[in-house]
């Protein structure tokens, strides 16, 4: 035993030969004389407020200790993450299921398709830029799944008894390690389960179980790895079939994809509620500060955005996500779905802005998406074939075409700038890039491609959405013909997506589509343009001008991601509805096409 040599004015000589017992001091706080908290007796030294010695008690008063923590029988929001690791918190697995029931969340909006109206016409022209259900897997889906009542046991049969698992922890969110599918079957079919657990990354393709599953149609037009990728590569993204197996108060906390990707996901039994929130700029720069922050763990994502959407899907439904939407997933029963991840042409920007995002948090290699860049490159050079055939494509490809070129080759160009001039990029920066054999001028390549896509969309005549005025006009009906009005007495009006700034606005109030129904007379200027008459008074209602949006004061030190001090102007975009007016140059105050038309129409009746 080791000799103390630092006494302490209550030690006592019996206490000259200590042990670590005697390494804990106390100082007054008010004689800063230091003491033994063995000496003194004090046991709980991390719970002492104020500490006074004994020669200091007489004029200051006894030592103090911190109050007791108040324990609150209201439910928490937080997760006590460590005592849940450790089992000590076992009552508290459920803290997911308690959590969703105290939030509210917005009425869902997504529509609900029959199978034969989801087709690669109907995608390319209204861009996929929401979720959508198709209620039943009817024929024209072209989709084949298999028996609803199929057991994880006869799953662990036709993919592999042995196969490792990523098994999740529902309550701390984290992976177990070791578990193999045929354990997975046991526990899944158990009476008697020690924890909830989860499982979404059985990636199933090339297995016997594959063999009973036939993808949706319209995934298989769109996917990339179909479209894209060439017979000849022995590897490819196995990222197309997924079975997920749930049980009852499963929980997946909020996510986006890998690269972007969207996801079909079928549920072959039980149901499923999901949480969306939209992939807006301010959404996804809130995603990203909230994935990457220390107390993601502790925060639910949905308490910090506008809209959190809850759906809920079940057995038979087909649900399509689409790029970038961050979701989380709640399991009110035990599950089973069938599932998987692809790219495609008609939400390139996205996907680009997602791995973005990815690279910013350092998500590991794990959990992207893989041969990201080389199945990119593989899709821009099918895309330049296409245009150079002039094969037909929507304004969303075009877009997309563009945005990456751009990126593939800043990709390459970004450490080595003089490549754009000298146009030749050695093995080294091929193999950094996962540039396929095939492309042989890769920078050639993203700017012929860049080039042909910016001359097709220019030549493309923008589409004009014309605006239906609805009109109460306070006229006697007459006899005789509703007057003729020529293209001269009425306006376009363009709907169009811009830059938030301060311009004069005209629009629709959100209330007219009332008034249309309950009234008599409607003025529709088209080329078809006709008028009715009633005796119902006129009204005219107008939109004010819209101000400016600005930002939140939490994101003034950041930049348009929330990653770094400088402030980056992070602007919106609307779509604005603007009258084109007649003379622009005019000194008179320009005219709503409301106005312009209730004085024609005052003129000539």
């Amino acid at each position: 035993m080791e000799k103390n040599k630092e006494l302490c004015l209550a030690c006592r000589p019996e206490t000259i030969d200590t042990t670590h017992d005697y390494d804990t001091w106390l100082q007054c706080d008010a004689c800063s004389l230091w003491y033994h908290a063995k000496c003194l007796d004090i046991k709980k030294v991390d719970m002492v407020e104020r500490f006074h010695c004994p020669n200091c008690v007489v004029t200051h008063g006894p030592t103090t200790m911190k109050p007791k923590q108040r324990k609150s029988n209201r439910s928490q929001d937080r997760l006590n993450y460590a005592d849940l690791n450790e089992g000590t918190a076992a009552g508290d697995e459920r803290i997911w299921k308690k959590l969703l029931s105290v939030k509210t969340f917005r009425q869902e909006k997504f529509k609900r398709y029959k199978a034969k109206e989801v087709t690669l016409d109907m995608i390319k022209k209204t861009g996929m830029k929401e979720p959508f259900l198709i209620e039943e897997n009817e024929p024209e889906l072209d989709m084949i799944m298999p028996s609803s009542d199929i057991s994880v046991h006869t799953i662990a049969e036709l993919v592999g008894k042995d196969t490792v698992l990523d098994v999740i922890d529902v309550a701390s969110q984290s992976e177990i390690n070791g578990w193999s599918l045929s354990r997975w079957a046991d526990y899944f079919h158990s009476s008697e389960r020690d924890r909830i657990r989860n499982v979404i990354s059985l990636e199933i393709s090339d297995t016997a179980f594959s063999e009973q599953i036939k993808r949706p149609k319209i995934v298989r037009e769109l996917d990339w790895i179909d479209l894209m990728w060439p017979d000849n590569e022995t590897e490819y993204p196995k990222v197309q079939l997924y079975c997920l197996m749930g049980t009852k108060d499963s929980y997946t906390d909020f996510h986006i994809d890998f690269g972007g990707s969207s996801v079909f996901y079928h549920i072959l039994r039980g149901s499923k509620i999901f949480y969306f929130i939209e992939p807006t700029d301010k959404n996804l720069k809130k995603y990203q500060k909230w994935s990457s922050s220390s107390d993601q763990s502790t925060t639910f994502l949905g308490d910090l955005v506008k809209d959190c959407y809850s759906i809920e899907i079940k057995a038979g439904n087909t649900m399509i996500i689409p790029t970038g939407w961050i979701h989380a997933v709640y399991t009110p029963e035990d599950s089973i779905v069938i599932g998987g991840n692809f790219l495609h042409s008609i939400n390139i920007k996205t996907q680009l802005k997602i791995n973005q995002i990815e690279n910013i948090t350092e998500v590991p290699l794990k959990f992207r998406y893989p041969f990201y860049k080389k199945i990119n490159w593989y899709a821009l050079q099918k895309h330049d074939r296409w245009l150079t055939e002039g094969k037909a494509s929507s304004i969303y490809e075009l877009e997309g075409t563009i945005a990456l070129a751009k990126f593939l080759r800043e990709e390459i160009t970004r450490e080595n700038p003089t490549l754009t001039a000298e146009g030749h990029v050695n093995h080294s920066v091929k193999k950094a890039n996962q540039i396929p054999d095939s492309i042989k001028d890769p920078i050639g390549l993203t700017e012929h491609a860049e080039r042909l896509a910016n001359e097709t969309l220019n030549s493309m005549e923008k589409p004009k959405n014309i605006i239906r005025l609805v009109l109460n006009v306070n006229k006697k009906p007459t006899n005789s013909p509703p007057p003729e009005l020529t293209k001269d007495d009425y306006e376009y009006e363009e709907e169009e997506e811009e830059e938030e700034e301060e311009e004069e606005e005209v629009e629709l109030d959100d209330d007219d589509d009332e008034y249309q129904e309950d009234h008599d007379t409607s003025i529709e200027y088209n080329t078809n343009l006709s008028i009715t008459h009633s005796n119902t008074p006129k009204k005219i209602r107008s939109k004010p001008k819209r101000p400016a949006s600005t930002m939140d004061s939490s994101d003034e030190d950041e930049d348009s991601m929330g990653t770094s001090k400088s402030k980056t102007n992070n602007r919106s975009f609307h779509k604005r509805k603007r009258s084109l007016s007649a003379n622009s140059n005019s000194s008179q105050p320009t005219m709503t096409a409301k106005q312009r038309i209730l004085g024609m129409i005052n003129k000539k009746l």
